[in-house]
């Protein structure tokens, strides 16, 4: 069998925000805007100068690029072709034996491309950095199945198997800068070419990681209500050192189904079905490749000498390899019910767990004295509990139309312990000064940086102001200010089939957890938005008291107020710091599958189409109204740094198209 998807879609600004989307480009235009006061109109405004296209900019010196000069001179490009697949061979020995190969395949090209005209401010020579990256995940699976009915109550199944799994990324780029022909982008036109970003990354690299694997699982079952399973993987992977490259995790199950051995309890209007279940399971995760071993950074032109001689460099990376490095394992217990009730039209799953992890794969930062800046290493346990609840009620169904309403409630609680004793805190993203951080007692990942001072006194919470300027003073280290984990989420998804069309709607909710919103700190200090417009012009007094204790009265200026006393001013990251509960329409989408009958004599398995839509609408209610941010925006990307937004241009609004054909 085999499944090929076509997939085409277009990126536009969700309605409430701004309209830029999350690219280097239009960060940038993005950043510029919250330069601008909205008294100044940049439409009314010239942009370019005539006779040679530069950037012009109302400020003295002309010292930041136009937005509008931005918009039309600077340009982000990014394609990708995609295939994959899987197919399979069976082959039966005798009843009871059969063997199984597997094979899956994942390969995509994506090729990107940031440029600019010459012209601008941050690049005023012109830039051009293209890149293509080959990925490719091969899987392979060779599995034997035993099944065997023991005697009239019991049954026997027995799997056992190898599975490999390589994955390969290369990739090759090129960074040119100094345009010789304004508006024509292509590296024959410009001056000076390397092999290095503009941000010192190389666009030159390979990366491989082997995985390789044996397992085997029974399942025992009796009358066919009762189960018990047991199982086990042995897994290597070549991301380790030899020494450290096998682990071992089991799992083991039980489950019970009161509707199969008692019949009295079931029926049509009541109780359909039920089942009852408890599980131990265990996995494991290896770290990133390249991490327990020296490396040397090669580099060509590095620099030039003052005779104009290009410099070739070597040099050792920031990471300090560690070549004790081990895997994480990570167990967990579950214990859950299911059911079905009302003619199977309403069902319910409730799930109770704790998961633990040991041996934690973290970052420990380094004093930059040592030639390092970095060391992975394994530290600490992290537990997380918690309960998930899934609900589903086909309000319609009937032959032609169904119409299902699915509830998910989740909570979840982390909390960090074992960390060695002498480091105080680990950092799992963002910066040493104001990021993510592994702490023992608290959860995983809270977030740290500077607060503001408070009453030195301790009889109140209230910040300390300095009495000879009014403005808020910052404290001298860091501490946590707040938790990014949210208290719980909600999901709900809207259903209706009709005949061979599909409608679905799912709609999120999360509740609470904390926020550093830097766009939504720099935003309202720099007044670009129409929450501060009225109070501009006042005098104000900031709430708090002086080293005495005392209640603040030195009066000051709107701009200090707002500028001076947030982050757009350089003050403390807790004036950032927010709540970040939103309620958003996460998906769209409308879908149309071919019926059978039209592909009987074809040699499709299945042909459907869909046009999908993605974060269609948001709202936050604990932001400024006018900021209009997205608390899901991430300026880390995927990773552990949940909560932090470094000026990251705002979260978009997706259309796709897509056709999915089985054979």
């Amino acid at each position: 069998s085999g499944t090929v998807n076509f997939t085409t879609s277009k990126v536009s600004s969700p309605p409430v925000s701004t309209s830029f989307g999350s690219n280097p480009t239009n960060a940038s235009i993005f950043g510029n805007v919250m330069y601008t006061p909205t008294a100044v109109d940049l439409m009314g405004l010239p942009y370019e100068n005539p006779f040679d296209r530069s950037s012009l900019y109302y400020r003295n010196n002309n010292d930041i690029q136009n937005p509008r000069w931005t918009l039309e001179n600077a340009f982000v490009k990014n394609n990708t072709v995609r295939t994959f697949g899987k197919g399979q061979i069976q082959y039966e020995l005798n009843k009871n034996f059969n063997v199984t190969y597997r094979l899956g395949f994942d390969n995509y090209t994506e090729s990107q491309e940031y440029s600019q005209n010459r012209g601008g401010i941050q690049a005023p020579n012109g830039i051009l950095r293209t890149s293509t990256g080959l990925n490719s995940i091969l899987d392979h699976s060779l599995i034997a199945s035993y099944n065997k009915t023991l005697n009239k109550d019991l049954s026997l199944t027995v799997d056992g198997g190898i599975n490999s799994r390589r994955l390969s990324y290369s990739q090759t780029g090129l960074y040119s800068q100094q345009q010789l022909v304004f508006g024509l982008m292509n590296h024959g036109n410009f001056v000076t070419h390397d092999v290095y970003g503009e941000d010192g990354s190389s666009l030159n690299y390979e990366r491989q990681t082997l995985s390789t694997g044996v397992f085997a699982q029974a399942a025992l079952d009796y009358k066919e209500y009762a189960f018990f399973n047991i199982g086990g993987r042995n897994s290597w992977s070549s991301t380790v050192e030899s020494a450290n490259r096998s682990i071992f995790y089991p799992s083991a199950s039980i489950s019970f189904i009161p509707t199969a051995a008692f019949s009295s309890i079931k029926s049509a209007k009541g109780i359909n079905y039920l089942k009852l279940r408890l599980g131990y399971a265990t996995s494991a995760n290896f770290p990133s490749p390249y991490s327990t071993r020296a490396a040397l950074n090669i580099a060509t032109r590095s620099f030039l000498s003052n005779t104009g001689t290009p410099i070739n460099t070597n040099s050792i990376p920031n990471l300090l390899p560690n070549p004790n490095l081990k895997p994480e394992l990570l167990g967990e217990v579950e214990a859950g019910v299911e059911g079905k009730f009302l003619n199977n039209r309403l069902s319910a799953d409730i799930t109770l767990y704790r998961k633990v992890s040991k041996n934690q794969i973290l970052s420990r930062s380094l004093d930059p004295s040592t030639g390092y800046t970095s060391q992975q290493i394994n530290a600490g346990s992290v537990s997380n509990k918690g309960i998930e609840i899934a609900l589903g009620y086909a309000v319609i169904k009937n032959k032609n139309l169904v119409w299902q309403l699915d509830a998910l409630y989740t909570l979840n609680q982390s909390m960090v312990s074992d960390i060695p004793a002498g480091i105080t805190q680990i950092s799992t993203g963002g910066y040493t000064n104001l990021g993510t951080f592994a702490r023992n007692g608290s959860p995983l990942g809270v977030i740290m940086g500077y607060a503001f001072q408070r009453d030195p006194s301790g009889k109140t919470n209230q910040r300390l102001v300095d009495a000879s300027t009014g403005n808020y003073l910052t404290a001298n280290e860091i501490s946590v200010l707040g938790d990014p984990n949210a208290k719980y989420r909600l999901n709900g998804i809207s259903t209706l089939t009709y005949k061979q069309f599909s409608f679905r709607l799912q709609v999120d909710y999360s509740c609470g957890g904390s926020m550093y919103a830097g766009t939504a700190g720099t935003l309202l200090g720099r007044g670009v938005t129409k929450d501060t417009e009225f109070d501009r012009a006042l005098p104000f007094i900031l709430p708090g008291v002086d080293n005495n204790g005392k209640q603040n009265t030195v009066q000051i200026s709107a701009t200090q107020a707002y500028f001076t006393n947030t982050v757009a001013g350089g003050a403390a990251d807790e004036a950032s710091i927010y709540d970040a509960t939103f309620i958003k329409l996460r998906e769209a989408s409308l879908s149309y599958s071919m019926p059978a009958k039209l592909l009987e004599k074809s040699p499709f398995g299945s042909i459907s189409f869909s046009l999908t839509g993605s974060n269609l609408w948001y709202f936050a209610p604990n932001f400024p109204k006018y900021v209009h941010f997205d608390p899901e925006v991430n300026g880390l990307g995927v990773g552990n740094g949940r909560g932090l937004d470094f000026l990251s241009g705002p979260s978009a609004r997706r259309f796709g198209a897509s056709i999915k054909v089985t054979f």
